[in-house]
């Protein structure tokens, strides 16, 4: 079996961080590291907690991974500033789809499982992350 089939059905265990972003538009960016890049989505809100919460999420331009330790990020979005480590840790990534990511985090604030999955009804790179179990 190839490592591209076996990532179609097996879980990847990885690293995320959520950083508090503050610019001229304060936000927090979700930012995991997969395919040896950091894969970031913005979120205008705290990211949701209780089951059932969700928010609207923004895929971004992806990093390199030693981005995720940098205390200053610029994006093409919301521009240059500091950000502060919200939260980090583990994430169990399921396997992929074209428009889904099942992902379980470890972390101090984030843990459970979530689900970001691909808005085909709206155009751009929109994603709804939502916490889908404890």
């Amino acid at each position: 079996m190839s490592a591209w089939s076996k990532r179609l059905i097996e879980p990847l265990i990885s690293r995320f961080v959520i950083h508090y972003h503050k610019t001229a538009r304060p936000h927090y960016d979700l930012r995991v590291v997969m395919d040896r890049r950091l894969r970031s989505w913005s979120l205008l809100k705290e990211p949701p907690r209780r089951v059932g919460e969700r928010r609207l999420a923004i895929e971004r331009e992806s990093f390199p991974v030693e981005a995720a330790s940098s205390p200053v990020f610029e994006e093409e979005a919301f521009g240059r500033g500091p950000v502060i480590a919200w939260d980090e840790g583990e994430v169990e990534i399921g396997p992929e789809a074209a428009a889904e990511l099942k992902l379980r985090f470890a972390g101090s604030k984030m843990t459970g499982t979530y689900r970001l999955r691909r808005m085909r009804w709206y155009p751009g790179n929109q994603w709804m992350f939502s916490r889908i179990e404890p």
